[in-house]
């Protein structure tokens, strides 16, 4: 049983605007209860669709090789045909070009040919109904086609399911090779790293070979640049008389020698000149004795001075013993006296040998400049020749230099072929594949079934809007944009109908439903008696009937005096009736009768006045006043009017302020939105409008 029936709203007064019908899980879950076949038919077409994918679609197997390839290379000679360090950013500019080396249809062409992928069904398809259809129709319009190349083909196939890229941040390639089988990528991802690795080798062998054969074909001629030069330096040496030993010329040696021995006696006679000057100072007595060496080491006045020493000692012995008038005393003052002339004349001779000396050092220097000054005129005559001999040795050396350079790096070329410098290396040969490439089965088909229901949900939503019908509560709600105060469940109305006026049960959702409705329109419209019920709906015909007679009987169960107004065309109140009343409403209308003898007694005490077409036909007007009179005998009155929008009297009834309560109902199933806002407008907007809605599904 509902616990939720009605809108708490003032009447007439819409409550606020409700949030949009797709953010409440419940409309969610009814739409798609609704349309649950739309759900799940997606997904079902989708999982089918994988599974013939799957059947269709042979498996692929992707087989991976690293590949280190270092620019740097091995320095096994001094120098290399490539530099052996290179910036980061040129290092890697190399790599990715030696990808591209490695992809190369050079490298792939041999590995088709090694396996003979051009008789391979996976590389080289034969040809189908739709290619030879292709190629007749070129060759009508006259496009060049030829015949298909099974080797070209199969390159290209083998090129297209080859992939390398560079690992980020190293010098490490990854190699890929899809094919149709586990051993077959495998084989290819190895056979390509191989053979990229023998190319590589084989194209720097040939970079060497090249440069040292033309290396080697330059040593001949500069082979004869170098003896060119030498012959002809040596025939202006000849010429000039320019001789010379260890690269310098006669003249040059001697004129050096002569400039060192003039500086040595020069040298020396500065050394003679301070000797013999300090030799006379001594001997002048303006110096001491052992302030010069030659005096300090002559042996002579060394023993003169030890023997005057001696005499000096006896001689203070004398004075110290006899006193200093011995008579004996002037024989020691004569023995001082000559000892000391005898040095001073050995100091003079010394002295004169000194000067003979730096005398004879004066004129060896004067010799030796003399000699130096004649021969520096001599090197002056052989300038001119000197500097032209330099010129042509400089360029004797410098075809020598280039020649040796090259006749080295000839022999290290012819080395270096034989040697393979290359450092890259397969670091992680390529093993089988462990599963087939894309996801798992399991997940493909799980996508699927996901995809799928969102895609069947979407729809089913979608047909909400799509539909045009009501649908629920809430979205009656936003389209109106006024409460509805009821909800009526379409399965309670089902066992209802067929009973015709019979006394309700109060023991289903939909009677609930009636009873609390009538107690709120006593509550809400009771204060003026009668209470005027208008029942209508703008597509809702039976719903509409069906409510207005079960308020009805709810009223007249509750004691009131009900009276039951048939004003719809269809009739479908009257139909039920089986009593006919004694006068015709339009008779009772014409002869301003009244209309008590047009009614007709109903179960539980419920009066019911049948449809008549030619009362209506005589004017609403009449018809409303006619009604009014009678409505005074009851306590209650409900008019069932047609369908708004398509019934010209229902809507002037409708308009008629005199009836305070217009109940609008409309099918959650069946009423069509359009036709509700045509409802609604013809009513304009009315705050006497209150909705009802019928055929919907429990709330909770």
């Amino acid at each position: 049983m509902p616990s939720r029936l009605f809108v708490d709203a003032e009447p007439g007064k819409p409550d606020a605007t409700p949030e949009p019908w797709f953010l409440d899980p419940r409309e969610i879950g009814r739409a798609l209860r609704a349309r649950w076949a739309l759900v799940l038919a997606p997904a079902v077409l989708l999982v089918v669709a994988a599974v013939a994918w799957l059947a269709l679609v042979p498996p692929l197997y992707a087989a991976v090789t690293q590949i280190l390839i270092d620019p740097r290379g091995i320095q096994v000679v001094k120098d290399g045909v490539t530099p052996a360090d290179q910036a980061s950013d040129a290092s890697l500019l190399l790599v990715d070009s030696q990808i591209r080396v490695l992809v190369s249809d050079d490298v792939l062409r041999q590995v088709v040919s090694r396996f003979k992928l051009d008789q391979d069904p996976d590389f080289v398809r034969p040809s189908s109904l739709l290619d030879r259809l292709k190629g007749s129709l070129s060759a009508l319009i006259g496009v060049a086609g030829g015949p298909s190349d099974d080797g070209l083909t199969a390159l290209r196939t083998l090129r297209e399911r080859t992939a390398a890229r560079r690992l980020e941040r190293s010098f490490v390639v990854e190699l890929a090779v899809t094919t149709d089988a586990r051993q077959k990528s495998a084989d290819l991802a190895r056979a390509i790293a191989e053979t990229y690795l023998a190319t590589v080798s084989q194209a720097q062998a040939q970079v060497t070979r090249k440069a040292g054969d033309a290396v080697a074909g330059r040593l001949g001629e500069l082979q004869d640049d170098l003896r060119a030069a030498e012959d002809k330096a040596q025939k202006f040496r000849a010429a000039n008389n320019l001789v010379g030993t260890r690269g310098q010329l006669v003249s040059e040696q001697a004129l050096t020698q002569l400039n060192q021995q003039l500086g040595a006696a020069r040298a020396r006679a500065g050394e003679l000149r301070g000797r013999l000057a300090q030799i006379e100072a001594v001997a002048n007595g303006r110096a001491d004795l052992n302030s010069v060496t030659e005096i300090v080491q002559s042996t002579t006045i060394a023993q003169l001075r030890s023997q005057l020493a001696q005499i000096e000692a006896a001689r203070a012995d004398t004075v110290s013993q006899l006193g200093p008038r011995h008579p004996t005393l002037r024989t020691g003052e004569l023995q001082v006296q000559t000892l000391r002339n005898d040095i001073t004349a050995e100091i003079r001779r010394i002295a004169a040998a000194t000067r003979n000396d730096y005398r004879s050092a004066l004129a060896n220097e004067a010799s030796l400049a003399a000699t130096l000054e004649s021969r520096k005129k001599e090197a002056l005559s052989v300038d001119r020749s000197f500097v032209r001999l330099r010129e042509l040795e400089r360029q004797v050396e410098a075809s020598r230099a280039v020649y040796e350079a090259f006749l080295v790096r000839a022999r290290e070329l012819q080395e270096q072929q034989r040697l393979d410098t290359s450092t890259s290396r397969i670091i992680s040969p390529a093993s089988l594949p462990e599963r087939r490439l894309g996801p798992p089965i399991p997940v493909i088909f799980a996508a699927a079934a996901a995809a799928g229901l969102g895609l069947g949900v979407a729809l089913a939503l979608l047909a909400v809007p799509a539909a045009g019908r009501i649908g629920s509560r809430r979205r009656l709600q936003q389209i109106a944009g006024v409460p509805v105060i009821v909800a009526l469940p379409a399965q309670a109305r089902a066992r209802t109908q067929g009973r015709g006026t019979g006394a309700l049960r109060a023991d289903t959702a939909y009677d609930l439903a009636v009873a609390r409705l009538g107690s709120r329109l006593q509550r809400d419209f009771g204060a003026a008696r009668p209470t005027l019920v208008l029942v209508t709906s703008a597509d809702d015909r039976a719903g509409k009937s069906e409510l207005a007679r079960s308020l009805a009987a709810s009223a007249a169960l509750d004691g009131q005096r009900v009276l039951l107004v048939d004003a719809d065309p269809e009739a479908m109140i009257s139909r039920d009736l089986r009593a006919t009343a004694k006068r015709g409403v339009a008779e009772a209308l014409r002869t301003q009768s009244g209309l008590g003898d047009a009614l007709v007694d109903g179960p539980t005490g419920v009066k019911i006045l049948p449809f008549d077409d030619a009362a209506l036909s005589l004017g609403t007007a009449a018809y409303t006043g006619a009604l009014l009179a009678t409505a005074a005998s009851f306590n209650t009155v409900f008019v069932d009017i047609g369908l708004i929008g398509t019934d010209i009297a229902a809507e002037r009834l409708a308009q008629d302020q005199r009836f305070p309560a217009l109940l609008l109902t409309a099918s959650a199933k069946s009423s069509a939105v359009r036709r509700l806002q045509r409802a609604l407008d013809a009513t304009g907007r009315d705050r006497r409008v209150q909705l009802v809605i019928t055929d919907t599904e429990a709330e909770a």
